[in-house]
């Protein structure tokens, strides 16, 4: 006899899930700032068009296709047809290499001001602490600055948590 594949206990705590892996960081960090700078509630009817065009209908299609498979992505698209299987891939390449990527530096900047906090060593101008000392970052786009090692380490950290985690 086969493993039972597990399931959720509620439709409330898939629910939850389901807007916790919606509802990304972007959304909450920078997304209020970037609409108050760019216009405020103007950006909303281009988003408010493609969620419902694009967004929900490919949502509906990706639950109801691993309800009904019982399977990861790439199983389901498998199941289906063989020859479909590099797009159940796709998400998962993404999600690894363009959101890990990002969220992975975030998560290393947070790291690093976590320690800077004991001593608020951002003085009084958070912006120019940033930029300047912590980025170093310099006044020409085309000069690239070195490896920041505090970055780069809590970086790495991050990574072999991830790995450790999966």
């Amino acid at each position: 006899m086969g493993r039972q594949r597990s399931s959720w206990k509620s439709n409330v705590g898939f629910l939850l899930a389901a807007i916790g892996s919606a509802i990304g960081l972007g959304n909450v960090w920078r997304f209020s700032y970037m609409a108050h700078q760019h216009g405020g509630g103007a950006f909303l009817v281009p988003y408010l068009v493609a969620l419902i065009v694009a967004g929900l209908p490919i949502m509906i299609i990706e639950y109801g296709l691993g309800h009904r498979e019982k399977g990861s992505a790439p199983l389901s698209f498998v199941r289906i047809d063989k020859k479909f299987e590099w797009l159940g891939w796709w998400m998962p390449v993404v999600a690894m290499f363009g959101i890990m990527l990002y969220y992975s530096v975030v998560i290393g900047w947070c790291i690093n001001y976590f320690f800077y906090s004991f001593n608020l060593s951002w003085g009084s101008d958070t912006q120019g602490f940033f930029f300047n000392q912590f980025l170093q970052l310099s006044d020409s786009a085309a000069v690239i600055g070195g490896i920041r090692i505090p970055i780069a380490a809590a970086t790495l950290f991050v990574w072999v948590l991830c790995w450790l985690i999966c």
